[in-house]
């Protein structure tokens, strides 16, 4: 006979079935109360959760499941999901590495969406990493203006004390305008040209951009997270080719068969395409 927190369970999976997330979460967690050593009843309240955008709760229903079950892919998935959510995209990234590795590891099915998730977070990770240098570089081009300024400002207060106003109405008044205005003209230039800088350089990073063929699966023509080089020494995305495989276990290339045994990891060509990522993240969207 099934226990109460199984019936409760049941019912849970019912209404979500129907769309009714807060009914399915109201069940969850009756039977989270009758059995609190259950990792699954957390991992299915987390996933009602996620879908009620409630990410915070996610995030302690899933390391609540990771307590009990250290090795929960679930619990690893829909933590990544409701950590990029919440803006944290290097937690993501890091949750969702796990149960990229664990979908690998137990044949599962989402390992294609895990591994959507993983662009997802070098995606927003990059952007924030992004926003802050550019952040970090207005502040820097405003602190070195001010200095510029200030230099400026402390050269003609030497020139006015050096008493060149003693004769304003003269040759000396004329001097010290001119003085000034030369001091004024060469901090105007310090500052454009440090703008130029900072432009130049910006500019550059904005330029057309290209990704390398060889980073590139030539299923979905998306750059590689996880390269994999079959018999026929031809290099895909792990996710993609074992999306294909599940529908057709031939190499794309050849149509000879082949099966996930076959595969084995291209580490060199995964650190080349690592490298690439962190230093442009926009290759995510390629």
């Amino acid at each position: 006979m099934a226990t109460k927190a199984e019936e409760l369970r049941l019912q849970g999976n019912a209404r979500f079935k129907l769309g009714d997330f807060a009914g399915a979460e109201k069940y969850y967690t009756q039977a989270i109360v009758k059995d609190s050593t259950n990792a699954a009843l957390f991992t299915n309240r987390s996933l009602v959760r996620l879908k009620m955008n409630m990410y915070e709760a996610v995030i302690n229903d899933c390391l609540k499941a990771l307590e009990l079950v250290p090795t929960s892919l679930k619990a690893y998935t829909n933590l990544g999901q409701a950590q990029l959510a919440l803006g944290r995209p290097g937690e993501a990234l890091s949750s969702s590495t796990t149960a990229y590795k664990l979908a690998i590891e137990q044949r599962s099915p989402s390992v294609a969406s895990i591994a959507g998730t993983c662009m997802e977070a070098k995606k927003k990770r990059w952007e924030q990493m992004e926003t802050r240098r550019i952040e970090r570089e207005c502040v820097l081009l405003r602190e070195m203006t001010d200095i510029i300024e200030k230099e400026a400002d402390t050269q003609v207060d030497k020139i006015l004390r050096k008493g060149l106003l003693g004769d304003t109405a003269g040759f000396g008044g004329t001097a010290v305008c001119v003085l000034e205005e030369e001091v004024r003209q060469g901090a105007r230039l310090k500052v454009k040209t440090l703008e130029d800088v900072f432009g130049k350089a910006e500019a550059e990073r904005c330029m057309r951009r290209e990704v390398p063929d060889y980073l590139i699966d030539t299923i979905t023509f998306n750059i590689m997270s996880d390269p994999v080089i079959t018999k026929s020494g031809h290099s895909y995305d792990r996710a993609t080719l074992l999306d294909h495989i599940r529908r057709s276990p031939t190499d794309p290339l050849t149509r000879q068969p082949l099966y996930e045994k076959d595969l084995v990891p291209n580490l060199a060509l995964r650190a080349a395409c690592e490298l690439f990522l962190k230093d442009n993240g926009w290759a995510v969207d390629w």
